[in-house]
């Protein structure tokens, strides 16, 4: 999902979020978050966060979303203020808290 900033980078960032819930064998379950931007120059930007389950604790994807996320957004170097700007921007979609 495209979510509107105010920015010197860009203005709008992306989103998309991925989860592998199940346990086959040796694979973890586990969510992911991507967060990527177009900058002003053209160049595609895009960082990855992953938040993998215990082996204890059951999946819970919202949960994983949030961690996920802010990691990745961690990972992507944007200021404070951008961040707080795509928090407020998915929790104006709907994304529970």
């Amino acid at each position: 999902m495209k979510i509107p900033i105010v920015s010197e980078r860009t203005d709008e960032v992306w989103v998309s979020f991925r989860h592998i819930l199940q346990r086959n064998g040796k694979d973890r379950p586990f969510s992911e978050a991507t967060v990527g931007w177009i900058t002003r120059e053209g160049k595609e930007r895009a960082h990855r966060g992953v938040a993998y389950v215990h082996p204890n604790d059951a999946p819970e994807r919202k949960i994983g979303r949030k961690i996920a996320l802010a990691r990745a957004l961690q990972d992507s170097g944007l200021p404070r203020d951008e961040r707080r700007q795509v928090w407020i921007g998915l929790l104006d979609r709907g994304m529970r808290v």
